[in-house]
């Protein structure tokens, strides 16, 4: 009885969070490294580090999927494209959460751009609608993400990403706002098959965290990925595909309480 009575309480704590417009790690490479992304340049920096978009440097478009603890009211569905022009890299994103009842829809709007050949800078800017069901409505907001990457080294790159650095209001009752998240760390390449990444995760609502995460790549195509977060401490493992043009990712983590939460993305290059 005491069990379910914790677990309730957890799923009520979790369930608020998503629905209330907080960030979260996108694409499946990343959450199979330990959640840590601020230092990657990938497609899913749009999301989560939109100045890497200026190093991925390419049209694209994708999707991801994410089934939070296996309960489908929390589950996670996105979908961006990015769009290379002589000026830089711009994405669109639309991200939904929730159930009929209680809802999330996140849409945003990036740009990022190179200032010379080792850093690079982004910003987006976020629509958030988040419905409690019929009796108490929707509330809309309007806040940014932004982010810098610095390529130390050929080796050693360094990133850092904010999400609602304004701690915008979610609604006039208690004085409720949208959390705001910072996260900052290196990624380091040992060799071209061994990435290491490393870094620090704050959101205004909780204790730090700690993020890190290996990729390794075990042949032209195929990547293996572990990784590790703790407050909660939770475990990441993830498989990852690169075929020509399209990119198939696949991961999940472990929460000791909680259980599993099963990822998958799939970007096409153009």
């Amino acid at each position: 009885m005491k069990s379910g009575i914790i677990f309730s309480i957890l799923l009520l704590i979790c369930k608020v969070v998503l629905a209330s417009g907080e960030w979260v790690a996108q694409g499946a490479r990343s959450t199979g490294m330990g959640l840590s992304s601020a230092a990657a340049s990938d497609f899913w920096s749009i999301n989560n580090n939109q100045a890497g978009m200026a190093f991925y440097d390419r049209t694209a478009a994708g999707i991801y999927l994410e089934n939070r603890y296996l309960i489908k009211e929390m589950g996670l569905q996105v979908g961006a494209f990015t769009l290379k022009t002589q000026y830089g890299v711009l994405g669109a994103s639309v991200s939904y959460t929730g159930d009929a009842n209680y809802r999330t829809t996140k849409t945003g709007l990036a740009f990022a751009r190179k200032f010379g050949p080792n850093f690079s800078a982004g910003i987006q800017l976020d629509y958030i609608s988040t419905a409690l069901g019929e009796d108490y409505g929707k509330h809309s907001n309007i806040t940014f993400d932004a982010g810098i990457l610095v390529k130390i080294s050929k080796q050693l790159t360094f990133g850092a990403h904010t999400f609602n650095p304004l701690h915008v209001q979610l609604s006039e009752y208690d004085n409720e706002r949208i959390p705001t998240t910072l996260n900052a760390g290196f990624g380091f390449a040992f060799s071209d098959k061994l990435i290491l990444t490393a870094e620090a995760f704050k959101n205004s609502e909780l204790p730090m965290e700690f993020r890190s995460g290996v990729e390794y790549k075990l042949s032209q195509v195929a990547y293996a990925r572990v990784g590790l977060c703790t407050n909660p401490g939770r475990y990441t493992f993830g498989f990852g595909l690169l075929m020509k043009k399209l990119t198939f990712d696949l991961s999940s983590s472990w929460h000791q309480q909680l259980g599993y939460s099963p990822q998958v993305s799939l970007q096409y290059s153009f």
